[in-house]
């Protein structure tokens, strides 16, 4: 018997535009982080449904 397979990340990027204020947008937006040192982008992490981006 073969065993399920079963996804639990999908990792993707892209580019959406020229300039981001990311330091504001994480201000503005709960559950937003952003730490330039770390990684080079904001990450967003919803509750429900339960996801980060």
């Amino acid at each position: 018997m073969k065993s399920p397979i079963t996804i639990q990340n999908v990792m993707a990027s892209t580019t959406l535009a020229e300039d981001f204020d990311l330091p504001k947008i994480e201000a503005g937006l709960e559950g937003a982080e952003y730490h330039k040192t770390k990684f080079p982008g904001l990450v967003y992490r919803a509750k429900n449904p339960y996801a980060a981006f």
